[in-house]
């Protein structure tokens, strides 16, 4: 499990994409490579700017609290729309809803860690 979370550091996930990709798929819950390369995409020009300019205009410990609030009221959302296999998530149709949320949490824990990196680079610059 340590190295699973080594993988979803910021960063690195752009090296180790297949790795984290044949992991989901031991779990029984294959992810294409094209949702996968798009959520990166998503985490670099998404996650990463918006932590950069929130912590810029608001400061690090707002912007931390910012990303606390909108995960804590759209994360529940988010995760029942994956688990009913909606748009973009209709291969998560009918997996079991364990092996969900362990993805879920992973790839939360992934895109708030693009998040604060992007603010404490808006802290230091």
């Amino acid at each position: 499990m340590k190295r699973v979370l080594l993988w979803l550091l910021p960063i690195v996930d752009v090296f180790a994409l297949n790795k984290i990709l044949r992991y989901y798929r031991t779990l029984g819950a294959p992810v294409p490579l094209k949702h996968a390369r798009l959520g990166l995409l998503e985490r670099w020009v998404g996650y990463l700017p918006v932590g950069l300019v929130l912590s810029k205009l608001l400061g690090l410990l707002n912007a931390v609290v910012i990303i606390l609030v909108v995960f804590a009221v759209f994360g529940p959302l988010e995760f029942f729309l994956m688990r009913r296999g909606v748009f973009p998530w209709r291969f998560f149709r009918r997996k079991n809803p364990r092996v969900l949320l362990r993805i879920f949490m992973l790839e939360g824990y992934n895109a708030v860690g693009y998040y604060l990196v992007g603010a404490l680079m808006g802290t230091v610059l």
